[in-house]
């Protein structure tokens, strides 16, 4: 544990368990970074005059909740005394939420008395490769995608007042072809009120056209109702669409996993709630303030 915090977050002289408790803060802000994480936090009770030194205070983010959680890098297994102990400053404190986490596991008494007392157990230990079993680590995809280039599209006017408002709107001329920015322009009401922009409008239509790779579609489509867009700041009514489009094929293959990332630490809670990879880059981006909360290192 003390290499990984020298390599991964600063090498420091630190008392002996301190860089493991260290570890443990951030973890916990990797699992939620927009909680408050505090290493060596000294506290007490409502009332209270007695001040208990706690190991890692977690303050969830947007609401009043306060977790406490215990450290203890051991060789052997926690028992009993340890959790005893820290249920005393917990009996004092009332957080919502307690945790004793370690590196080998508990005693079975100790996991009784912590059962009773609502106190969570955890081990938090270097991650090994064996750990991958029964895990994803990665997915490989080979995926044939359709994809369509972009549609040339014609506005059908919904009667002839409206396909003679349209000539004069453009000049005289029956068709006039222009690229047209689909998020700025907007289908309207006949009151002029808007309706959405014409990606927002037609996308999920022209998304629901069948392809063919290699092949024109084109084709016909009718609004339910008459929808009206401006030409040349005329309102102009229409009933429906013509369109064309090709489509094509192309090949994807993906991995999605972990990539070049290196496993350092797994945190596994005794009751099967969670458990979590923490890898290099999780911990290498956080380090500590004068305060002993974490934050995230500058000029990374």
């Amino acid at each position: 544990m003390d290499l990984i915090y020298d390599q991964y977050v600063a090498n420091e002289k630190l008392k002996k368990g301190t860089k493991y408790e260290r570890l443990a803060a951030i973890v916990y802000k990797v699992l939620e970074n927009k909680d408050i994480v505090i290493h060596d936090l000294r506290l007490s009770g409502d009332g209270k005059k007695t001040k208990h030194q706690i190991d890692v205070v977690i303050e969830k983010s947007g609401v009043k909740k306060r977790i406490l959680v215990e450290c203890k890098d051991y060789s052997e297994i926690v028992g009993i005394s340890v959790i005893r102990d820290f249920h005393g400053a917990v009996h004092q404190i009332k957080p919502d939420e307690a945790i004793v986490i370690t590196t080998k596991g508990f005693t079975r008494e100790a996991v009784n008395f912590a059962e009773e007392e609502n106190i969570k157990l955890a081990v938090l230990r270097e991650f090994n490769e064996s750990d991958w079993e029964g895990k994803i680590k990665e997915i490989h995809l080979n995926m044939n995608v359709l994809l369509m280039d972009t549609p040339e599209i014609s506005f059908i006017p919904a009667n002839k007042i409206e396909e003679e408002k349209a000539v004069n709107a453009m000049n005289g001329n029956t068709i006039v072809r222009q690229e047209t920015d689909t998020m700025t322009n907007y289908f309207y009401d006949s009151a002029g009120n808007k309706l959405g922009t014409y990606q927002e409008v037609l996308s999920p239509i022209i998304n629901s056209f069948e392809r063919v790779a290699g092949k024109e579609t084109k084709g016909e489509y009718l609004f339910d109702d008459v929808k009206y867009i401006y030409v040349n700041n005329v309102l102009i009514g229409v009933k429906g669409f013509r369109y064309s489009f090709n489509s094509y094929l192309i090949e994807d293959k993906s991995v999605i996993g972990v990539g070049q990332k290196i496993g350092l630490l797994l945190l596994q809670y005794l009751d099967g709630s969670q458990e979590k990879i923490i890898f290099d880059e999780d911990i290498s981006k956080w380090t500590f303030d004068t305060d002993g909360k974490v934050v995230e290192k500058k000029n990374r």
